[in-house]
């Protein structure tokens, strides 16, 4: 009578192959994952970016057309999972790496985010928007 099924050799040089392959696929697979939060965050910084100048738009049309105040574009600065603080002169994001200030210099307002990982580092900078005197 012939025993039919494989020998334990031939088991652990199947275990071994596994190994070898889960060790060589296991740092691509982190690497994307971290790859596709980082570009997740910079598309957030982006969106914030937009929501900042969107507010900035609608403050001008609820001030009729005269240039806002800061705390104008703040009260209509909209978004899920980010608050703009118009004292602090901040925005803050939750559950994002995503840092974010505005800086007025003379009556222009600028957002900038920026996306750190620890490795890399982004900035997006929107075009500069007018703002009433004494800001």
């Amino acid at each position: 009578m012939k025993n039919k099924g494989f020998t334990l050799i031939e088991l652990l040089a199947v275990i071994v192959i596994l190994a070898i392959i889960a060790l060589i696929a296991t740092p691509i697979i982190l690497g994307i994952i971290n790859q596709s939060r980082i570009g997740a965050a910079e598309a957030s910084a982006t969106a914030i970016i937009k929501a900042v100048g969107d507010a900035y738009g609608q403050a001008v049309l609820a001030a009729n057309g005269d240039l806002p105040t800061l705390e104008g574009v703040a009260a209509k600065f909209k978004m899920d999972n980010a608050k703009m603080n118009a004292s602090e002169k901040t925005i803050t994001t939750e559950g994002l790496p995503i840092t974010c200030t505005i800086t007025t210099d003379s009556q222009i307002l600028k957002a900038s985010c920026a996306v750190t990982d620890g490795k890399t580092f982004k900035t997006d900078d929107d075009a500069n928007m007018k703002l009433k005197a004494g800001e």
